[in-house]
């Protein structure tokens, strides 16, 4: 027999071929006989291809399974002259092949045989098989969703044998190749039968229970999946809730072993960080995927939360300087240990480079996951949106700048959801506290994000953002937010109405609050009195004042605002009395534009005869039930505790005359209502307790006065102002 002419003796087919098991056997042996005598490696392998295109590429089934057991002979005789595993590798293909084809074939017979042959080839080729691993997993993943049963246990059989030898293969024989077979991993894991899956979890499970294999470095071919596996999918397959049990416990298990991954003693650092990387981008990947549920995403939180636990203790833990590591005498090991620390501490920053790299991704995605229905996402984006926080802290101690997440920060301002709104105004209000000078190139841009988000917010998201603007607290800019703020007002009238009172009260808190009053009065003059050209502006101007004046009323925290007006008379400090005036006259130039804004100043301030003028101009004119509506709210602001000391001058009519015709012109001018019953009521009780004689030497000293003619005179020209304009608009309309 030669290389060119291969015909196996008629004795050796007719026992391969032969139904009788015993027969196939002694077939066999004949076979080894023959390949035996072969007179180099050569012969070998043609025979091993005659029995391939000779006999298994046949249809009947006898031809196929004498033709296996003949390659199964030629691996015998392989194993009994102990050939290299450099020969055996070149044959493999030559014996394996053949079997993986025939696990395909369409009779069941002969895909049992295949696999039973390809069974037992590997027990006795050992791991030289696994050269042919990723090929035979292939097949044998088809193999598990056999309608035969017998098929499918004899798929599992091998699957074992194929596990045992990956788990007891010498590194060094390279044999196995984990990069090739994770693709294979990756590859299959898509497919959707459950009892597949659970097959590719034992698999990962094999892996990642061998010592000198390192599975995190190929996670990534397969993390994705494996996440997915725990989404409820509904699905009737008995095989789907085994599936995510296994896929869970695995999951738990790679977690618990992400510090010690991190902290391992043999490395690379270009790997590490490369796997830390990849980790991380499919989390936040996964996030985003529809396929992604709260099974899903409340494991994946875990895994960030791990992550972001691990910097963190890193970042506890204290630094080592070189120059404290003493290297003489009895120190020696306790040098060597301390440049340990040293070089854990490098290698440690390895993830945190990872974790400020990734920093913006991981900001947006758990600031969007705040904005999701389940409390148990939201609580746990929310714990690591805290511990994000207390991390930027601890590096920026190391000189870290975050900066760059700010457009990140100001994107995810402009979020509908208010709790994301608000997570991210936290952010922004720690970067403005900690990193003032870097963003101040962003200020501009800052502030318009802000007032923007001010248009549709609920009260506390306001607050918030008031509360940011505060702290941008350059004087440059504090004309900018309020010209921004009144811009705002001015477009949206929804706003006006329901959050200038919350947004002035604010502005106050963080800043002078005479300032804020004074620049928005003059502001209002400036921008929408002098050039206002339509109604509009007009009725924005009369509508803004009525909220300050309600607030300079009303509101606790501008009680010093209060007294310094209503002391002003009586104010013996120059210096004092004159910011007072100044105060006074800014803001009444603005609230003449209000009739009864300006009213409310006048009673504040004691100007009880400039009160009474403006009540008899308002009286010159037609009073629509706008004006009757602010008066009524006026007069039951004069029972507020505010107003005690005016009621009580009520007894001293001969030093306050016009404080009386002021209350009784308001009376005249309300109609029928209760509102005016209970104030004529007043005016009753005060004539039983008036005094017919007041003692003026009683009263306290008047220091200063207003010029009273003069602020009537303003408050004139601002009707004339008014009316010249209502007249304008109305021609206007004609035309």
């Amino acid at each position: 027999m030669d290389e060119k002419n291969i015909n196996l003796p008629e004795p050796v087919t007719k026992n391969l071929f032969d139904k009788s098991q015993e027969k196939r056997e002694i077939g066999g042996q004949e076979l080894i006989k023959v390949i035996q005598n072969a007179t180099s490696d050569k012969i070998v392998f043609e025979i091993a291809k005659h029995l391939k295109e000779r006999y298994i590429q046949q249809p009947q089934f006898q031809y196929k399974k004498g033709g296996l057991h003949g390659l199964y002979s030629i691996a015998i005789d392989m194993v009994t002259k102990k050939n290299s595993d450099t020969i055996i590798k070149n044959c493999l293909n030559l014996i394996i092949d053949p079997m993986i084809d025939c696990m395909r074939d369409k009779e069941e017979r002969v895909r049992y045989t295949a696999i039973e042959y390809l069974f037992l080839t590997s027990k006795l080729l050992g791991d030289v098989v696994l050269n042919k691993l990723e090929e035979i997993y292939r097949s044998l993943v088809q193999s598990f969703l056999d309608p035969d049963e017998s098929v499918r246990k004899a798929a599992s059989q091998l699957d074992n044998c194929l596990k045992s030898l990956v788990m007891s293969t010498a590194p060094e024989k390279q044999n196995f190749k984990i990069q090739l077979f994770v693709k294979t991993i990756s590859t299959q894991i898509v497919f959707k039968n459950q009892q597949v899956k659970l097959n590719l979890i034992s698999w990962i499970n094999t892996l990642n229970s061998i010592p000198h294999i390192e599975l995190f470095d190929y996670i990534e071919g397969f993390l994705t999946e494996l996440f997915l596996m725990l989404a409820d999918t509904s699905n009737k397959d008995p095989f789907t809730n085994e599936a995510k049990i296994a896929a869970r416990k695995q999951l738990e298990e790679f977690q618990r072993d992400l510090e010690r991954y991190s902290k391992r003693s043999s490395f690379s650092q270009q790997q590490e960080f490369k796997t830390h990387r990849q980790i991380i981008d499919i989390l936040l990947d996964l996030c985003q995927n529809k396929q992604s549920d709260a099974h899903v995403l409340s494991q994946v939180l875990n895994w960030l939360m791990e992550y972001l636990k691990i910097v963190s203790n890193e970042l506890d833990q204290p630094e080592v300087q070189f120059n404290q590591i003493e290297l003489s005498g009895g120190q020696i090991i306790k040098g060597i240990d301390l440049m340990s620390n040293v070089f854990e501490q490098r290698r440690d920053s390895v993830l945190q480079s990872v974790i400020m790299e990734k920093l913006n991704n991981i900001l947006k995605i758990i600031l969007s996951l705040l904005s999701l229905d389940s409390p148990q996402i939201v609580n746990q984006a929310q714990q690591i949106n805290d511990l994000l926080l207390q991390i930027m802290d601890k590096m920026k101690a190391s000189g870290k700048e975050f900066v760059d997440i700010m457009p990140t920060i100001q994107d995810m301002l402009k979020e509908k959801n208010n709790h994301t709104a608000e997570k991210a105004l936290m952010w922004m209000r720690h970067l403005l506290n900690t990193q003032t000078e870097k963003l101040k190139p962003m200020i501009e841009n800052i502030l318009e994000n802000l007032i923007e988000r001010l248009k549709d917010a609920e009260a506390q998201v306001v607050e918030n953002v008031m509360d940011v603007l505060a702290r941008i607290s350059h004087e440059q800019y504090f004309d900018m937010v309020i010209e921004k703020i009144l811009d705002i007002f001015h477009k949206n009238v929804n706003l006006l109405n329901r959050m200038s009172q919350i947004i002035i009260k604010k502005l106050c808190e963080f800043w002078n609050a005479e300032v804020v009053y004074t620049q928005i009065c003059n502001k209002l003059l400036v921008n929408y009195v002098y050039v206002g050209d339509d109604n509009l502006d007009l009725a924005f101007t009369q509508q803004l004042v009525q909220s300050l004046e309600q607030l300079l009323i009303t509101e606790p925290r501008l009680q010093n605002i209060r007294m310094k007006l209503k002391n002003y008379k009586y104010e013996k400090n120059q210096k004092t009395a004159k910011s007072t005036y100044e105060f006074f006259i800014s803001i009444y130039k603005t609230f003449c534009y209000n009739e009864v804004s300006a009213l409310s100043l006048s009673l504040l301030i004691e100007e009880y005869e400039l009160t009474y003028n403006i009540i008899l101009t308002i009286a010159e004119q037609e009073t629509n039930l706008e004006i009757l509506v602010q008066i009524a709210r006026l007069t039951l602001l004069l029972e507020s505790p505010v107003f005690a000391y005016l009621r009580l001058q009520l007894l001293e009519s001969a030093n306050h005359p016009f404080l009386i015709q002021s209350l009784q012109g308001l009376m005249m001018l309300l109609p029928q209502s209760p509102i005016q019953k209970y104030l004529k009521s007043r005016l009753k009780n005060v004539e039983l307790f008036i005094k017919p004689h007041s003692d003026l030497s009683q009263c306290r000293e008047i220091q200063n006065k207003l010029d009273t003619q003069l602020l009537l005179q303003l408050f004139k020209n601002s009707k004339q102002e008014q009316q010249e304009l209502k007249d304008n608009y109305a021609k206007s309309q004609f035309k």
